[in-house]
């Protein structure tokens, strides 16, 4: 599985890009005593819900992983092929369950990279990677609660638009967003986003195109986020960097919705390798 993908025609590509937004499944909403429709933001996560543990996030993901298998196992009549592909099937749920992170003040790749300002040390927080054919997905947990989804998505999909184009595809999914640029996190390099602020999901659109290549939409729980101040007690050694936001400039979005929107967005994804932690139970 790799970022690079093959071309596509600009008609074509739009259309996974729209897919890739949508996102798969039906979000969850248990608990809830209304019947109301989750929004489009919601709904991108799927079945998963926030408050998920790693494993159960695991499971899910295993369980995807097995059922997209299972047709192309039970067609082939040949046992060569049927091993090869119950050994794939076996190694992409692997990569997930060794992908487990713990932030617990162990020096990684993370530190430096572009998840760089989205989790804390020695804070009870962990992460679970997952690869697509066409994105990149973070589970982010605190005290082994799900509560932030970073999706890098494969640049080379929509290879060919700028930040704005991809801003007014998100916006047609997702409403109207507030145009912002800056320091997000302090300590990270300085950015633009666009920001969706509802009751049950937080979320920014970021463009990382000029550090690492890609674009990318993180979504997060809005209950977590109000209490990262007192569930990060543990704070960073230098600076007085904390949870706030810096933003050095704030843009209302005043482009054309009616405009044309490009076909694909460019770029080319710089991975940073994971590296190898401990089997979890």
């Amino acid at each position: 599985m790799g970022f690079l993908v093959s071309q596509r025609s600009s008609y074509g590509t739009f259309l996974v890009a729209a897919a890739l937004l949508v996102g798969g499944g039906v979000y969850a909403d248990k608990g809830s005593a209304s019947n109301r429709s989750p929004s489009a933001l919601e709904a991108s996560m799927g079945e998963i819900q926030w408050g998920w543990s790693p494993k159960q996030v695991y499971r899910h993901l295993k369980k995807n992983i097995e059922e997209s298998y299972r047709e192309p196992i039970s067609k082939t009549t040949d046992a060569i092929e049927e091993d090869r592909l119950r050994h794939k099937m076996a190694e992409e749920i692997r990569e997930i369950r060794d992908s487990h992170f713990e932030f617990d003040g162990t020096p990684s790749a993370y530190d430096s990279g572009y998840l760089k300002g989205e989790f804390t040390q020695r804070n009870g927080e962990s992460l679970l990677r997952v690869r697509t054919k066409n994105t990149q997905d973070y589970f982010f947990f605190i005290n082994d609660r799900l509560w932030k989804r970073y999706r890098a998505f494969d640049a080379s999909v929509f290879e060919g638009a700028t930040f704005e184009q991809f801003g007014k595809a998100l916006q047609q999914r997702y409403g109207k967003a507030k145009k912002k640029s800056g320091v997000f996190m302090p300590g990270t390099e300085p950015t633009r986003w666009y920001e969706w602020k509802e009751p049950r999901v937080l979320a920014r659109a970021i463009d990382n195109n000029e550090f690492y290549g890609f674009y990318c939409l993180v979504l997060e729980n809005p209950k977590t986020v109000a209490r990262l101040g007192k569930l990060r007690k543990n704070r960073p050694a230098e600076g007085d960097a904390d949870d706030s936001v810096v933003n050095l400039v704030a843009e209302d979005d005043g482009d054309d919705q009616n405009a044309d929107i490009a076909d694909r967005i460019s770029g080319e994804i710089r991975r940073h390798e994971t590296p190898k932690v401990d089997e979890k139970k």
